[in-house]
């Protein structure tokens, strides 16, 4: 199975067509106020209009009340939600869309068997309610922070996982080749690894053109 990508993060309506037609095959829209790549409903709901149909269009929400995620994800039309939060399980199962949950891994420190197994357990038993888990960096931003977690841990549990993962957290052009020779994930998510820089510094939600075209061809070169 080809690695499927995603493209979080996007505010801008140039940004979603382009990476549409750069081959993306979903788009993500954050609706955490706290981030600074937060977007209206509004504004999601004319971003996801440009999308067409067969690329996926996905909410992401962090410790939200279920009636808020279905009131925003109806609205917009998406087609999946993203949690990066702390929602439990009876929260997953009551949202009428497939649903990703984000599993916070550390950025540092010494990944113990005990550590392991917890997190074996704790993504087994999302995956009994959900579509997927997805593997990313315990940061404070809960998404985007351009940290990666110890990918050495990836083989040790993605085979439990039965290809329902995906790999996100610091992911870019420069890393992505490593990825895909070692580890070849399913699916990647990708946010602040393809915003433009300014003065050396990432502009939050504004995605660089050539950037994405770059991690979207070096991902197609392995399939």
């Amino acid at each position: 199975m080809r690695t499927r990508v995603k493209i979080c993060g996007l505010t801008r309506p140039d940004d979603v067509i382009f990476a549409v037609k750069a081959g993306a095959d979903a788009v993500g829209f954050v609706f955490y106020k706290q981030s600074s790549r937060y977007v209206s409903p509004e504004t999601a709901r004319e971003l996801a209009n440009l999308v067409p149909a067969w690329v996926s269009t996905v909410g992401l929400f962090v410790n939200s009340e279920l009636n808020e995620i279905s009131k925003v994800a109806d609205y917009v039309g998406v087609s999946h939600v993203q949690l990066h939060g702390d929602e439990p399980e009876t929260l997953c199962k009551k949202i009428s869309r497939p649903v990703i949950k984000a599993i916070r891994l550390p950025t540092s420190g010494i990944i113990t068997r005990v550590i392991l197994d917890k997190f074996t357990k704790i993504s087994k038993s999302y995956l009994d309610c959900c579509s997927a888990i997805l593997l990313d960096s315990d940061t404070q931003s809960f998404g985007g922070s351009g940290k990666t977690f110890n990918w050495e841990v990836l083989e040790e549990l993605t085979p439990k996982f039965n290809g329902k993962w995906v790999l996100s957290g610091g992911l870019n052009v420069g890393n992505i080749e490593k990825v895909m020779t070692k580890f070849n994930p399913p699916f990647v998510d990708v946010s602040s690894g393809v915003e433009l820089k300014d003065g050396g510094k990432k502009r939050s939600g504004i995605k660089d053109h050539n950037e994405i075209e770059d991690f979207l061809k070096m991902v197609a070169s392995f399939n």
